[in-house]
C-alpha cells in the first residue's frame, strides 16, 4: 500500500468515527454513537461497503486521540506477503481449525510459528478462515451429525421391501412382467436374511420370503414392511408363518 492509499484509508477511518470523536460527548453518549456506527455500512475507498465492529471503532478513536490522522493510517504488516509466499500455511491453519473448531486464531498463529518459524498475525488468520466459512461461530452453528439408527441385536428387527426390476422376458414383449426383488434385511447386522425375485407383488410372495427367512435365520421380534400393500398386510399378518412374529409393522 503506497502513501496515497494510506492517506485515503486514514481519511475513511476518520469519516467513520468523526461524529463520536467530539470531546464534549460523555462516555454514555459516545457509546451510543459507536453502536450506531457499528450498525451501519460505510463506503470504503475501494468502492466496497464495509461494516466495522464497536471494538474497531473504539480502537480507531483511541489512535486518533493519541496521534491524530497519521495514527489512523494502516501500519505496514510484519507478515505482508507471507501467506502468498507460503500458501500451505493457510491449508494448515484450516486443518487446525477443523481439527478443533474451538481453537482460536491466536492459538493457530502460535502453532504455525513454532512449527515453521513464520509469524502470521491473528487478524490475518481469522479473516482468511472466516472468508473460507471456517469461523468458529459458523462451525459451532453446523448441525451435529448423528450415527445411523440400528437395532441393538440380531433378529430384533427385520426390514423388508420390494425393488422393481427389469422386464422378464427381456426385451419387453407381450406377456413380459416386471420382476420384483423381495428382500429382508436384519437391522442390526445388515445381514440379508433372504432375498428372491417374484413375478407379482402379493401376499403369497411375502409369505414365501418370510418362510424362507425364518427357516434360515430364526424368528424376529419385529418385521417392518416399508410401504406394504394394504391388501397384503392383513393376509400376511394372519398367516401361519408370521404368527410367531410379535410385531408386524407397516410404514405409512
Amino acid at each position: 500500500m503506497d502513501h496515497k492509499e494510506q492517506e485515503q484509508v486514514a481519511l475513511h477511518r476518520w469519516a467513520v468515527i468523526a461524529e463520536a470523536a467530539n470531546g464534549r460527548l460523555t462516555a454514555r453518549e459516545r457509546g451510543v454513537l459507536v453502536r450506531q456506527i457499528a450498525a451501519r455500512s460505510h463506503a470504503h475507498p475501494d468502492g466496497s461497503q464495509r461494516r466495522y465492529s464497536r471494538v474497531t471503532a473504539d480502537r480507531w478513536l483511541r489512535a486518533w486521540r493519541a496521534g491524530g490522522l497519521d495514527a489512523l493510517k494502516p501500519a505496514e504488516r510484519s507478515d505482508t506477503g507471507v501467506v502468498r509466499a507460503h500458501p500451505e500455511l493457510f491449508a494448515e491453519a484450516a486443518a487446525l481449525r477443523l481439527e478443533l473448531p474451538g481453537r482460536s486464531a491466536a492459538q493457530i498463529a502460535s502453532i504455525l510459528f513454532h512449527r515453521h518459524g513464520i509469524a502470521v498475525s491473528e487478524r490475518r488468520i481469522r479473516g482468511q478462515l472466516r472468508r473460507a466459512g471456517l469461523g468458529r461461530e459458523a462451525l459451532a452453528a453446523e448441525p451435529k451429525a448423528y450415527g445411523r439408527y440400528e437395532a441393538a441385536r440380531p433378529n430384533e428387527r427385520w426390514v423388508t421391501d420390494v425393488l422393481v426390476g427389469p422386464w422378464v422376458p427381456y426385451p419387453r414383449r407381450e406377456g413380459s412382467v416386471r420382476a420384483r426383488l423381495f428382500l429382508i434385511v436384519d437391522d442390526h447386522s445388515r445381514l440379508l436374511a433372504d432375498g428372491r425375485f417374484f413375478a407379482h407383488e402379493n401376499a403369497r410372495a411375502c409369505q414365501e420370503l418370510l418362510r424362507r427367512a425364518i427357516t434360515r435365520r430364526g424368528v424376529p421380534d419385529v418385521l417392518y414392511a416399508d410401504y406394504a400393500d394394504v391388501l397384503v398386510m392383513p393376509t400376511l399378518a394372519g398367516s401361519s408363518w408370521s404368527a410367531g412374529v410379535p410385531g408386524l409393522k407397516r410404514s405409512a
